[in-house]
């Protein structure tokens, strides 16, 4: 998706009462979904070995978002059980590993490393069947009505976002922090890794 048009539909559904914001986030959602799975369903063995701009294989890559989407599932289960601070969005603890082990990281870079050296030693099968259940997960989570609600994500306490463009969203909760968080890694960070269409979805 075109990162400048991403932007601008994120900042207009903050604009909007929490019931439509909620709705223009589950459109968006499902199109950076749909652009998300297709990119990852079609990347090959050969392909996930190769190394993208920051030195790291598309494996690797592709692994670290699904590992912050492991720990944003985790979030949104603190959303559901009622904690108005959910882990993830002011610190790196709280993460755990799929063994249930909670290692500690001094700082994000640490936490990437680790998903860096994870996904290294995985056959590319298993980092991408993580990576498309983690994304449909999510999305599920945010877009069923009965689950992250427009309530609920607004039962979080207040925070502040800042975008990767630069732009700050003031007074927004935790919980609208995250969901936006998880859009702008599918569709705008690694997008040029994974190839995603500039043009897809709706002007």
């Amino acid at each position: 998706m075109n990162a400048q048009r991403f932007y601008e539909r994120v900042t207009a559904a903050c604009g909007l009462p929490p019931d439509e914001r909620h709705a223009r986030l589950a459109a968006l959602h499902s199109e950076v979904l749909a652009a998300y799975l297709a990119a990852v369903h079609d990347i090959t063995t050969q392909r996930a070995a190769e190394r993208v701009t920051d030195g790291r294989t598309l494996q690797q890559v592709v692994g670290h978002i699904a590992e912050w989407e492991r720990f944003s599932i985790l979030s949104a289960g603190d959303i559901l059980a009622g904690l108005l601070h959910p882990r993830m969005i002011t610190s790196v603890d709280g993460f755990l590993d799929a063994d249930g082990s909670s290692p500690a990281f001094a700082n994000i870079d640490a936490l990437n490393e680790h998903a860096a050296v994870r996904h290294a030693a995985r056959p590319w099968a298993e980092t991408q069947a993580l990576a498309l259940d983690t994304a449909l997960t999510l999305n599920a989570l945010f877009s069923e009505p009965d689950l992250l609600s427009a309530g609920r994500l607004e039962k979080t306490l207040p925070f502040r976002k800042r975008l990767q463009n630069g732009a700050v969203i003031r007074d927004i909760a935790m919980g609208w922090n995250l969901w936006i968080t998880m859009l702008e890694h599918e569709a705008v960070e690694h997008a040029a890794d994974l190839h995603l269409p500039e043009n897809n979805g709706a002007p």
